[in-house]
């Protein structure tokens, strides 16, 4: 696992992270190994006969660039600013699905990744919604294109626990409780900006950023 971990560091990789489940006998190696949880998730398999499509107001379909700042907004809100840096608002894998009200505004997204044996999807859904959550998740996994019979992967995170809640209603196999570890091959540190320019800076500058200025030797 330290060769790994080592491998990942020089490749740039700023942490490693691990999907390990809670009564895995690895778990306290993973702990001894500097692996701290960072959320819980379960994991639903979904395959065979669809569910009745139901009746929603507006329809999954995929993004486009005009949806990424509504898209940006919900990832803000629903994510904890801890956990931000890690789970990123997209894997980049392929364009990802908003769910399309009319009124423009975005109230669940999800991301997904393609692999030979199944798709991964990684909803995100405002508890607020108008929609009935599990009928907006029942419309996604029919709506998602190109499955070639492959099965689906849902995934609900912890801080998402009205995900999960929807997804025990629907007719598919849920997995293990799982922890969300991560190590950091980086340390954030506070850093002095050498020049300042109070005219142009307006509130708090942030110090947490993880960048320092390039000083020459």
């Amino acid at each position: 696992m330290e060769g790994l971990i080592v491998k990942a560091g020089h490749w740039g990789a700023k942490q490693v992270l691990a999907d390990l489940d809670l009564d895995s006998a690895l778990f306290s190696q993973f702990r001894k190994a500097s692996f701290s949880v960072l959320a819980k998730q379960r994991v639903f398999r979904f395959q065979g006969e669809s569910p009745a499509i139901p009746e929603l107001i507006g329809r999954w379909r995929l993004w486009n660039s005009e949806d990424i700042p509504a898209v940006r907004a919900l990832y803000a809100t629903l994510v904890p600013p801890l956990i931000q840096p890690i789970e990123p608002l997209t894997r980049l894998q392929m364009l990802g699905m908003v769910y399309d009200d009319g009124s423009g505004a975005v109230q669940a997204y999800a991301d997904m990744v393609y692999g030979p044996v199944g798709v991964w999807v990684l909803p995100f859904i405002h508890p607020q919604s108008v929609e009935n959550i599990t009928d907006l998740l029942t419309q996604l996994l029919i709506t998602l294109p190109d499955l070639a019979g492959r099965p689906v992967y849902m995934t609900a995170r912890s801080y998402q626990p009205w995900i999960e809640n929807a997804l025990e209603n629907l007719p598919g196999d849920a997995g293990p409780e799982q922890a969300v570890m991560v190590r950091y091959l980086a340390v954030r540190q506070r850093v002095h900006a050498d020049l300042s320019f109070s005219v142009l800076e307006n509130g708090n500058p942030e110090p947490t950023v993880p960048l320092a200025p390039i000083q020459r030797r």
